[in-house]
């Protein structure tokens, strides 16, 4: 296991990661604060309850990504996970993980976007 996996092992139950991407207009970056969940084979979710707002156009148009979790600062690139079996496995990591998603489960509330982050490794 790469030494930035076992960071990021530690790091998974931390409430939030910031996700960094760059303005599909502006070319400047752009910085968030989203839920999370550490996933298996160097990946991450995310989630979204309004595919409308900036950071998920902004991967649209450029799947690169910063992912800063604590002081473990990660790049990757994003995608948006269209498959029905694996969007479903990940709302229910989401779910399971944030008490707020489950109770919000229980109403039909889901997010309306799941992204797979393929990490690549650590940067400064």
């Amino acid at each position: 296991m790469i030494h930035w996996q076992k960071k990021l092992e530690a790091l998974k139950n931390t409430s939030t990661c910031r996700i960094t991407t760059r303005g599909r207009k502006t070319g400047r970056h752009h910085t968030v604060t989203i839920w999370f969940v550490v996933a298996e084979e160097r990946r991450i979710y995310l989630g979204t309850l309004r595919m409308g707002r900036d950071w998920p156009k902004n991967i649209a148009a450029n799947p690169a990504v910063l992912i800063q979790i604590g002081d473990l600062r990660l790049e990757g690139d994003a995608s948006l996970v269209t498959d029905e079996a694996r969007r479903a496995d990940i709302e229910a990591r989401l779910a399971s993980k944030y008490w707020g998603a489950w109770i919000g489960s229980w109403f039909g509330m889901k997010p309306q976007g799941v992204f797979e982050v393929r990490l690549s490794g650590e940067t400064s």
